[in-house]
Formats: C-alpha cells, sequence, structure tokens
C-alpha cells in the first residue's frame, strides 16, 4: 500500500503518510518544466582587482558557426514523455553574450578593451588593425549545447564546449590559433536553471583560462 493519502476539507488539501515519499514528490515536482524557454545568464564572476589600465586591445564580435540552432540557443532538459525544456542566453544572442563576457575576463586582467570590426583570421588581416593595439582578439563558436536528462530523482548534465580564438599581434603582424574544446559532465539531485547556469559559467571560465594562460 502506498504510504500516503489525501484528505479534502472545504477549499484545503491535507497529505499525510511517509516523509520520505513526501519527499520524493517535492524533488520529483520541482524537476518539472514549465511552458517557454528559460534564459541563462551567462557571465565571467571571477575578480581580479586591477589599478590601472596598461595595455589597449581589441576584440572582435564572436562569430556563430554553429548550424541547426537559433543564435540564442544553449540547450534542453531531455523530460519523460517526449518533453524538452529550452534554454537560451538571455538577449538570446549567444555571439554577442560570449563577445561580452570575454571582455569582462579581458578588463578583469587590466587591459583596456575596444571593440573593432571582424578581420580576416590571417597575419595580413592583422596588419591591418591600427599598431596602438597590442593584441587582437577573434573567435569562432563551432559548437555550445548542454543536454540534461531527468533519470529518476537525478538530472545529468552533458556540456558541450568548442571554440576557435585568434589572437593576432600588429605589431608583429602576426596571428595564433588556438583551438579549445570541452566535454563536461555533471550530475545534479534537484535541477535547476541556475544550476545549469552555473555548470556553463564554470566551464567557460576553464576555456578562458586554458586558451589565455599568460594573461
Amino acid at each position: 500500500m502506498i504510504p500516503l493519502f489525501i484528505r479534502l476539507n472545504a477549499n484545503k488539501i491535507y497529505f499525510a503518510g511517509s516523509p520520505v515519499f513526501l519527499a520524493f514528490l517535492l524533488i520529483f515536482f520541482s524537476g518539472c518544466a514549465s511552458p517557454g524557454p528559460k534564459y541563462l545568464n551567462l557571465s565571467y564572476s571571477t575578480a581580479h582587482p586591477v589599478t590601472q589600465r596598461q595595455q589597449t586591445v581589441g576584440l572582435s564580435r564572436f562569430n556563430d558557426k554553429r548550424t541547426g540552432a537559433t543564435k540564442g540557443y544553449v540547450g534542453y532538459r531531455q523530460l519523460p514523455g517526449d518533453h524538452r525544456e529550452i534554454f537560451v542566453v538571455t538577449g538570446q544572442d549567444l555571439s554577442a553574450t560570449m563577445t561580452r563576457v570575454l571582455r569582462t575576463f579581458l578588463e578583469q586582467r587590466g587591459f583596456s578593451v575596444s571593440l573593432v570590426p571582424a578581420f580576416p583570421a590571417t597575419a595580413r588581416g592583422v596588419s591591418d588593425m591600427p599598431e596602438e593595439f597590442t593584441h587582437i582578439f577573434a573567435a569562432d563558436i563551432n559548437q555550445f549545447a548542454c543536454r540534461a536528462e531527468k533519470t529518476g530523482v537525478t538530472t545529468h548534465m552533458t556540456l558541450i564546449i568548442d571554440l576557435t580564438f585568434y589572437l593576432g599581434s600588429p605589431d608583429k603582424r602576426s596571428i595564433t590559433t588556438i583551438p579549445i574544446a570541452l566535454t563536461l559532465e555533471r550530475t545534479e539531485l534537484v535541477f535547476s536553471r541556475k544550476k545549469l547556469e552555473t555548470f556553463v559559467n564554470d566551464a567557460i571560465e576553464e576555456i578562458f583560462a586554458k586558451a589565455f594562460p599568460s594573461l
């Protein structure tokens, strides 16, 4: 016999029974999806106190090279009954979001950042940039997607991020290509939009640290 009963009294509903079973119900229903997309606020939050700006760099908007995805798409959570909960970035533009996050990363490390137009990722393309810039940054988004699946009372998340950074030096007329790809997994007992947001932001911080260890 299920250790639960419901007693109705006027407009009130009372639950009684096993505390363990009630806790299970709370966890189960907390994972249910609600209509409409869920928005993730991607950011770089690690503080690096800087007393003065010493170098000026140029930053070009990220180039989203993904296919078959809307420009704000980040991922989904698969739920029972073939239902999906869709996640997109706030502002619904991943390229603009990643450009903003990289700008924050650079500013946290003492650079004065100016946005620049897209440029060919070649030595010639970099040489056409003003020499006042110590570096020029650009990046391609090759893959960026998170898949979460609810299995019982837990949710397993798999995040794939594949980026190609371009680091140019106008004074040297040179450019370095930095490919970075990560596949990360995490399991949560109680899934939430905030936990997915934290998962993605942690991954972005790890990618920037790997791509630019000397900054």
